[in-house]
């Protein structure tokens, strides 16, 4: 950990780094663009650092240092945090220098995918790598176009140092390789796997569980919904060993948070849930747009067209909306005002399908999912079916045995009775006494206790 003893204005006018971020936050009305492998990854931090980790993204978007030139390297001040929340700038650091010393430890398990298709043999993956960086050439952020390669879950860190100056009321701190690789990818136009949203929209956010859902919803947006596994949404909040109880954690994790980005008005989340027999195995999120975001670039009048319009006939709305959203992005970023142009893009990203993978591999996985519990549910109904077939079919057993015994005659039947006794005596004289309890009172023969003995004299299978 660095403490960085300099003084205000040896911090003001000479500080080396300064020439990679003097342009300074002023308000909370920026745009955060996030890669999609961080939005889903999982992690537990407080809000603050939270705040930072997403702040500190940005400042390096936003500086006068290429993205590529970047070396993962940050200040926030005090005076910043205090503007963007509103907060005077003694709070301010006192809340920054406490949430960079969390960061300092924090670890992130995200999705990745381990390239097999420059021919590297390996003869077994293990769960979890945590010695190789997405930035080598096997280990991808983004699912690959082609099938050559096996998901797997990494564990990264966030950052690779942190430091504060009580001075200079900054806190400073520098992501890890692999977050450093993640921001600067993010917008490759090569595999456009971003989120982007507001970070004025998240100040009333005062979770960290609401803010990451936020994220999540603005992702899934166009697709319209959410669903996960009960576990994966435990550990998307980092929260799978602190609620083990799935009642617990709706209700003191994610319902709280649905609540918080419900209040906050750009959204209207509805929260469905998929049983298996009585357990809770899946949480859906709806997600429904309560307020129309604006593009960043007009599309009415393109769209207004008949001819553009038909571009994309042979795309669902779900699937029109996901790549019109991405070809938008990307029109956006590459500053694209020619009609012929744009429509040129609309065709390469209909023809490559920009969007869709995920969408489809989403839409394959619920289908997997629920066949999988109609196939479960199906097999205990057939099972639960044959043990009440089996059930009344020993109970038919039993009434026909005890008509039958009860059919012959006094004489034979107390024959029976005794040679029962012998067999049993003989066998387990430890149920003597109950057969001569029972037989006292004449129902010997009706106790399934004591039937196979009985078959066995009467010769019955």
């Amino acid at each position: 950990m660095i403490s960085f003893k300099l003084e205000k204005k040896t911090f003001e006018e000479n500080l080396s780094m300064e020439k990679f971020f003097d342009k300074k936050l002023e308000t909370a009305e920026f745009p955060i663009v996030k890669h999609n492998t961080l939005v889903e990854s999982s992690y537990d931090l407080s809000p603050v650092p939270n705040n930072i980790m997403t702040i500190a993204m940005t400042k390096a978007r936003q500086s006068n240092v290429s993205c590529e030139l970047w070396n993962g390297e940050v200040i926030i001040s005090a005076q910043e945090y205090a503007k963007i929340h509103k907060v005077s700038l003694d709070d301010a650091y006192k809340v920054l220098k406490r949430a960079v010393l969390e960061l300092e430890e924090t670890k992130i398990i995200c999705d990745a995918y381990y390239d097999f298709s420059n021919g590297e043999v390996v003869p077994e993956i293990p769960p979890n790598l945590t010695d190789i960086s997405f930035f080598s050439e096997s280990i991808l952020a983004s699912k690959p176009k082609h099938g050559k390669f096996s998901k797997m879950k990494l564990h990264i860190r966030l950052v690779q140092k942190i430091g504060y100056s009580d001075t200079g009321s900054f806190i400073y701190l520098k992501f890890s390789d692999d977050i450093l690789h993640l921001i600067k990818n993010a917008t490759n136009p090569d595999a456009l796997d971003y989120t982007q949203y507001d970070y004025a929209n998240t100040i009333e956010l005062n979770t960290t569980p609401a803010k990451r859902l936020y994220e999540l919803v603005c992702k899934w947006r166009k697709v319209g919904n959410c669903r996960k596994q009960v576990d994966e949404w435990k550990i998307l909040f980092g929260v799978f060993a602190k609620y083990p109880n799935v009642a617990e954690f709706k209700r003191r994790v994610l319902q709280p948070a649905m609540n918080q980005v419900n209040e906050q008005g750009e959204f209207k989340l509805t929260l469905e849930q998929d049983k298996l027999g009585r357990s809770i195995t899946h949480f859906n999120i709806i997600i429904e747009e309560k307020m129309v975001v604006e593009n960043p670039i007009e599309t009415t009048e393109f769209f207004a067209k008949a001819s553009n319009v038909n571009l994309f006939e042979s795309l669902s709305e779900t699937e029109r909306q996901t790549v019109k959203a991405i070809a938008d992005k990307y029109i956006a970023k590459n500053q694209i005002d020619d009609e012929t142009h744009k429509r040129n893009i609309y065709k390469k990203a209909i023809n490559e399908r920009w969007g869709l993978l995920e969408l489809d591999n989403q839409n394959h996985e619920y289908q997997r999912q629920s066949e999988e519990v109609k196939k479960k549910l199906e097999a205990d109904r057939l099972s639960k079916l044959e043990k009440q077939q089996e059930i009344l079919r020993k109970e038919q057993e039993s009434k026909q045995f005890v008509q039958l015994f009860e059919s012959l005659d006094v004489g034979f039947q107390i024959e029976v009775l005794d040679r029962v006794r012998n067999l049993i005596a003989t066998e387990v004289p430890v149920f003597l006494k109950m057969f001569d309890k029972e037989n006292d009172k004449k129902s010997a023969h009706t106790d399934i206790r004591f039937r196979s003995y009985f078959k066995r004299i009467m010769a019955i299978e």
